[in-house]
């Protein structure tokens, strides 16, 4: 219960009359949690912002816009079957994407949906100084980012697993035999999953690392778009100025080229680039680490 206490001014009414309230706090007595739960509780509320929920239509529009444009073609290929097979003609006959080529198509709407939603889970932190209030114990600067990329990465690896897992299924049930058919290509499976991981990983850090250096996201945007056009141009300039092994190794310039080529091996397929494709993964590999530490720098101690 609060208690008032009455203190009158001076008599020549100089003063007016003042209280102290006792409002009766306590220190909480409740459940305390450790690290573990407050990494949980960041990557949950990243995977909120990410998609926009719990907030206006307007920041729903663009992650969900293009989430839909990574797996309309498969929906597409779906539809057109049911289609199909409810008028009496075979599936068998419907030939639709490769796994290796749906990743080919889905990298445009990928990259941009990396570029535009990546800098909504740092960027207003940073503008708005609230990022001390995360960085309290037990939390850390590490925690801190670590929780948020892994956030992005969950939605961007579901993303693209999404459709391919579609077209797995549609391809089993367009065969004769479904399960004989799933026997024998179970192997596309952990690829799929592989592919899918390492390019979201790939495109993740990217996009992450570039925003950690700004707090407006269309400059954080505009930056990640940057380096990957500007990357391709120069790889692909540098591929045809050049000829022998020089023109071949400046293909590793171009990161679309480079992911392209690392989903390729992982599915056994027909090479897109000029280099051993265990080069492109090697590359890849280096890249991602780079972009990963240089992120975790950005925000070492206090996050600058």
């Amino acid at each position: 219960m609060s208690q008032a206490i009455e203190h009158e001014g001076p008599a020549d009414g100089g003063a007016g009359i003042g209280e102290v309230f006792d409002l009766g706090y306590q220190g909480y007595d409740g459940e305390r949690h450790g690290r573990w739960q407050a990494r949980r509780a960041i990557w949950r509320d990243g995977i909120r912002i990410t998609l926009g929920l719990g907030r206006g239509v307007t920041k729903k529009v663009v992650p969900f816009t293009f989430i839909g444009l990574v797996w309309l073609p498969a929906v597409i290929v779906i539809v057109i079957t049911a289609f199909i097979s409810t008028f009496g003609g075979s599936i068998a006959d419907i030939e639709g994407p490769s796994f290796d080529e749906y990743y080919d198509g889905a990298m445009f709407f990928t990259v941009l949906f990396a570029a535009v939603v990546a800098p909504e889970l740092l960027c207003p932190d940073r503008r708005e100084g609230v990022l001390t209030l995360y960085l309290v114990r037990p939390i850390t600067a590490t925690d801190y980012i670590g929780a948020r990329w892994l956030a992005f990465l969950t939605v961007t690896v579901l993303t693209l697993w999404f459709p391919q897992l579609l077209i797995f299924f549609w391809k089993s049930l367009s065969a004769s035999d479904p399960r004989e058919w799933a026997i024998d290509n179970w192997l596309a499976l952990p690829r799929l999953f592989a592919a899918g991981a390492l390019l979201g990983i790939f495109l993740a850090t990217l996009a992450m690392c570039g925003s950690s250096f700004t707090v407006r996201r269309p400059y954080a945007a505009i930056g990640t778009l940057a380096i990957v056009v500007i990357s391709a141009a120069i790889g692909g300039i540098g591929r045809e100025a050049f000829s022998g092994a020089v023109g071949e190794w400046a293909s590793l310039i171009n990161l679309p080229m480079v992911t392209v080529s690392v989903v390729h091996w992982i599915f056994d397929a027909d090479t897109v680039g000029p280099l051993d494709e265990r080069i492109y993964f090697a590359w890849q590999t280096v890249l991602t680490a780079g972009f990963g530490v240089l992120l975790w720098w950005r925000y070492r101690g206090q996050g600058r």
